[in-house]
């Protein structure tokens, strides 16, 4: 097999300085999930990789190794690093944050990765001044848990009736949506808007939001997201 042929798509999550000159970086990758490496000599020197090694720049890389922390071996720069500003990259911190809680190291998760690749550029690509940043956010978390086990439902309720629009339902998270009358209850219609992953109004987007930061955080089990802080 030749080197071009054995190289990796991948993603930088997180790195922290190792020693004077190295880095571990976290990576993200679709056939080997969230995979830790150490990127030898990353900081100075002939092998000074610390310019490609940014989040949310699309890699082509190998490793070596089996052991906790493989050593990387080739990193290539597939396409230029997505711009970023302002609450779009916040918004990518979040999804870098999610995945690093809550996927388990060396994890496949393709679809995920698929998902992941392609919010990244929308985030890149939206007008945050017209609300373009929550549904790509909405739609990730929602692809997220599905691909952990943990997706929600969002078309029938506890009794296995569909979902009807005009109704309110109480989001119970281990057994899905109950029909429920209280001004405090989700919209049916947010539900499906969350299933099919676009939003019709500022209620459905409001709504969205507190209901899947609930699930979120029910799932994190106390761990806090720091990319929160930078949007208060």
């Amino acid at each position: 097999m030749s080197e071009a042929a054995s190289l990796k798509p991948a993603f930088v999550l997180h790195h922290r300085r190792y020693q004077e000159s190295s880095l571990i970086v976290e990576l993200f990758t679709p056939n080997q999930g969230r995979i830790g490496v150490l990127a030898k000599g990353a900081l100075g020197g002939k092998s000074n990789r610390s310019g490609s090694l940014q989040p949310f720049t699309p890699l082509l890389v190998d490793w070596r190794g089996r052991g906790q922390l493989p050593t990387l071996t080739h990193c290539d720069v597939a396409s230029a690093a997505h711009s970023l500003k302002g609450k779009a990259l916040y918004c990518a911190m979040y999804l870098n944050e999610l995945i690093l809680k809550m996927t388990e190291p060396q994890d496949a998760h393709e679809r995920l990765f698929a998902s992941y690749t392609s919010s990244i550029e929308a985030l890149a690509n939206a007008d945050p001044s017209n609300d373009a940043l929550e549904p790509v956010l909405r739609r990730f978390e929602c692809l997220l848990l599905d691909e952990l086990g943990l997706g929600l439902s969002l078309t029938h309720d506890q009794d296995g009736k569909p979902l009807q629009s005009d109704l309110r339902y109480q989001y119970d998270i281990e057994l899905g949506p109950r029909v429920d009358h209280a001004q405090s209850a989700v919209m049916g219609s947010t539900l499906l808007a969350l299933n099919e992953g676009r939003f019709d109004s500022l209620e459905q987007r409001r709504e969205a939001r507190a209901l899947m930061r609930r699930v979120i955080d029910w799932h994190l089990q106390g761990a806090e997201l720091k990319s929160r802080e930078l949007f208060r």
